[in-house]
């Protein structure tokens, strides 16, 4: 994705977030069981244009293939399938070569971690799989539920009365 977006929001505590790129982790954070989470799909589509967006699994239901159809092509977002092995590094990889001081993540598990914490803004889902405690740990913002994490970048207002000191 080459297409240049973004998204400032300045917290006034003085931090300021300019954005370009979001990581989602799939399974487990944006799906259930191979499906998405009702919501989700339209907000994606929002999301898509004001961030690029990336997805990324290790596709344990066999649905990266599809994810984009289901999406009907509209959301300008790729989906990367992690090799065998330590998913932890190699999602740290891919926020390294996006820039961290750019780019938000969200995810739920241990292999999350890593990515929540080096991320300018990691976001933590504690979704119907759970959260690990190391992805809760290791994120600026916990949410219950995954429409409301992604809102918090839709509705800037939210993110400035969660994150302010």
């Amino acid at each position: 994705m080459n297409i240049k977006k973004n998204l400032g929001i300045d917290l006034p505590c003085g931090v300021f977030f300019d954005l370009s790129n979001l990581i989602l982790d799939l399974n487990g954070t944006l799906t259930v069981d191979g499906q998405f989470i009702q919501g989700v799909e339209e907000r994606l589509k929002k999301l898509s244009e004001l961030l690029n967006v990336y997805l990324l699994t290790a596709d344990t239901h066999q649905t990266a293939d599809n994810i984009l159809d289901t999406l009907d092509n509209t959301a300008n977002m790729e989906v990367h399938k992690l090799d065998a092995g330590r998913g932890d590094i190699q999602k740290l990889h891919f926020l390294e070569k996006l820039g961290r001081e750019r780019t938000a993540a969200i995810g739920n598990g241990c292999n999350d971690a890593l990515l929540l914490k080096e991320a300018a803004l990691g976001i933590c889902v504690i979704g119907p799989e759970g959260a690990s405690v190391e992805a809760m740990l290791a994120s600026k913002a916990v949410f219950l539920n995954i429409c409301d994490a992604l809102d918090i970048f839709l509705k800037k207002n939210r993110m400035i009365a969660t994150l302010r000191k």
